[in-house]
């Protein structure tokens, strides 16, 4: 069809105020569109971190008084037997030197067995940080698609995992046998080893009876004592009763006390029947040689072949308790040994046995090709791997917890100086019964002066003994600093307008004239500190029922919330990351994404 110009002309004059209208709609919606347009394209404003290495280190502070020095008490933090003194009144000792220990056989047993956990759990970690990077990689090669020699190296894969897998299992069939028979031969070792041990106290009984009847079978009291004596000993090592008068012969046709438990460990060898015989015979033998102690020795009395005889006595009981506790040891050092073994050997089985599952679903997964659900399959296997390796991370930390519970527990049952000083008072006694928290042990500290200051509850558990801290004096202003350390903390509380605190003394490290007494100290203790960590803001993030996650974005403009488990936090506002996030990734803070 074929229009005039003038006809054109002609039409926009009789219709000009419609083509106006039609003209503003048109620009309207040209404008609008455009606007829309550009909202979609327009990335949200987000506030990024990027995840850094960094230091993250706590921080707490104290106001105090500048006070002379005191002697400080020290005491045992629970009750129970004496086991070392090592000082004694007027002894010069050093900040961290042990004064005195407890009996803690079983709290150092507790200490090992939570230290292998720990081995234990953290041989766990390389296993599923494994499992994490190989089902990542998966992730890959199955959005990929797999070629034709890439299936031909699966294969292969598969049967040396099969492969190192048997050996695994050969390898814990062996490491099980072999700590079987290194624990029977400590358990025979210990048997044969009690055995010997009263044999050896039966001679030194012999010794005690013929120098008795020779010169002290009188009704004195000498003889009585030494009588009751030989009475415990006789009966701790073979069960005679009454047996403090007499003669060898009847002493060595019993077969009770520490000599039958041995005899039973011989012919029954088993943990039980062993460490009874081991513990018996170690008692047994303490009686004797407190028998040979009732004995004069430089009495004109005895000969000097008797005195002889008394000496090497003295010197063979001495022997065998040590051989004696150092068998006892033994058997629970072997028995933690053996665990550790097995447990690592157990988890080479199981690293062998995921690596073949891995192969085989590697396998099975460049067979198929890669499909959108076989994706889907992969993206949740690596989930789950990723949750596997959190969890064993939590084990690691709950095994860590365990240890220093255990170590705590062990600290208890030894007293450490915290300063430089002189013993002033040695109030505790080998071998007696220590109560807690009595007095044990004082030391007057070298130093001139020291600093109190209350701390509130919310503060004292981050807090320990020997922590490094921070004083400035208000008469000399913020920039002249003073170096210190706690030396105690009072285990009692202080109520200051209505807060619980508690008293906590600290130590100038270098003596300096400008410290006078009654000076304000402002203190800044400095209880932990990690360098070399990952670090972020803590207020980048999210918690949720008991979970941390931080927001990560992959497109720029769409969130999503990822997992991460959080170490120290420092006083700064920083926060250690133990998994979740590497460094370099860019997290966004959460008050900068609009609802």
């Amino acid at each position: 069809m074929n229009f005039k110009f003038s006809e054109i002309k002609n039409f926009i004059k009789k219709n000009k105020k419609k083509t106006i209208v039609y003209s503003i709609i048109l620009m309207l919606v040209i404008w609008i569109g455009s606007s829309v347009i550009a909202s979609k394209n327009k990335k949200p404003d987000f506030e990024y971190y990027t995840v850094t290495t960094g230091t993250v280190e706590q921080e707490i502070t104290a106001t105090g008084k500048v006070k002379p020095a005191e002697g400080l008490d020290y005491a045992f933090e629970m009750g129970g037997k004496v086991a070392t003194v090592n000082v004694k009144v007027g002894d010069k000792v050093k900040s961290g030197q042990t004064l005195a220990t407890l009996k803690n056989n079983d709290l150092s047993s507790s200490v090992a067995q939570a230290s292998a956990g720990v081995e234990s759990a953290k041989s766990n970690i390389a296993q599923y940080e494994a499992a994490v990077a190989s089902q990542k990689a998966r992730l890959d090669e199955v959005k990929k698609g797999a070629r034709p020699e890439e299936i031909t190296m699966s294969e292969l894969k598969v049967e040396n995992a099969k492969k190192l897998l048997e050996d695994a299992k050969k390898n814990l069939e062996n490491t099980k046998t072999k700590a079987e028979q290194d624990y029977s031969q400590i358990l025979l070792d210990g048997a044969n080893s009690s055995s010997s041990a009263v044999n050896i106290g039966l001679n030194t009984l012999h010794t005690i009876t013929d120098i008795q009847y020779a010169h002290f079978n009188g009704n004195d009291q000498e003889a009585s004592v030494l009588a009751a004596a030989k009475a415990n000993a006789v009966n701790a090592l073979v069960g005679g009763q009454d047996a403090g008068r007499w003669i060898f012969q009847f002493i060595n046709d019993m077969h009770g006390g520490a000599r039958g438990s041995a005899e039973n460990a011989q012919k029954n060898i088993n943990e039980t029947n062993v460490l009874k015989a081991l513990n018996e015979t170690n008692s047994a033998l303490i009686k004797i040689n407190q028998t040979l102690d009732i004995i004069p020795f430089n009495t004109s009395i005895l000969t000097a072949t008797e005195k002889s005889n008394i000496a090497l006595e003295r010197s063979n009981m001495n022997n065998q308790l040590t051989l004696i506790s150092n068998k006892i040891k033994a058997i629970d050092t072997q028995k933690t040994l053996n665990q550790n073994s097995i447990t690592n050997a157990e988890s080479q089985v199981n690293t062998a046995q995921n690596n073949l599952s891995l192969a085989e679903q590697e396998l099975i997964l460049k067979k198929l090709g890669s499909t959108e659900e076989q994706i889907k399959i992969q993206e949740a296997a690596l989930k789950q791997a990723e949750a596997s390796l959190s969890s064993a991370r939590a084990q690691v930390r709950s095994a860590q917890a365990s240890l220093a519970a255990a170590s705590a527990q062990l600290s208890k049952s030894v007293i450490a100086s915290t300063v430089n000083g002189v013993v002033t008072k040695v109030e505790v006694k080998v071998g007696e019964m220590a109560s807690a928290f009595g007095p044990a042990i004082s030391v007057m500290t070298e130093a001139r002066f020291g600093v109190e200051a209350n701390i509130p509850e919310a503060d004292i558990a981050k807090i320990g003994l020997g922590n490094p801290s921070e004083i400035t004096l208000d008469a000399y202003g913020q920039d002249v600093k003073f170096e210190a350390k706690v030396i105690k903390i009072d285990p009692a509380e202080t109520v200051v307008d209505g807060v619980s605190t508690y008293k906590t003394s600290f130590e100038f490290i270098n003596e300096d004239e400008k410290i006078k007494s009654g000076m304000t100290a402002n203190i800044t203790i400095l209880p932990g500190k990690k360098e070399g960590v990952l670090v972020i803001p803590q207020r980048y993030v999210i918690r949720k029922d008991g979970i941390n996650n931080v927001l990560i974005t992959e497109d720029e403009r769409n969130t999503k919330e990822l997992r991460v488990e959080l170490g120290m936090t420092g006083s700064d506002g920083m926060v250690e990351v133990v998994f979740g996030v590497m460094e370099g990734e860019r997290i966004i803070n959460p008050s900068s994404v609009k609802k």
